[in-house]
């Protein structure tokens, strides 16, 4: 039976006949969950859009890669513009030379990331 009162009780029973088990969720607000929106809305607009992907296992790369990325290099506003990775800002240093800047790339370009190089 269900509690929703856009459905009437008879909606449950074919799904329940069938040997599957309803979940229901508790009725919360919906920008309960605005974190998790707003990753999977970066995840879509600065990777996936970008793609077309063909198969499961090139989404799962994908996927891989752009959370790489997310976690260890993109930074973020609310951390002070570091990522969740680094735990506090690199030592501050007066003179950068061109030497001294690491280039990496990931998902043939798309994803982007310039460090200094380990001392």
């Amino acid at each position: 039976m269900c509690d929703d009162t856009k459905f009437t009780a008879q909606f449950g029973i074919p799904i329940e006949s069938s040997g599957a088990k309803i979940n229901r969720n508790t009725q919360v607000p919906p920008n309960l969950r605005t974190h998790v929106e707003r990753f999977i809305q970066s995840l879509k607009q600065e990777c996936l859009d970008k793609f077309v992907i063909v198969a499961e296992r090139h989404l799962n790369h994908v996927n891989r890669e752009w959370r790489l990325h997310y976690n260890r290099e993109r930074p973020h506003e609310a951390r002070g513009h570091l990522p969740p990775a680094m735990e506090r800002p690199p030592e501050a240093n007066e003179t950068v030379r061109l030497n001294d800047v690491v280039y990496s790339s990931r998902l043939g370009g798309l994803l982007k990331h310039y460090e200094r190089r380990a001392a």
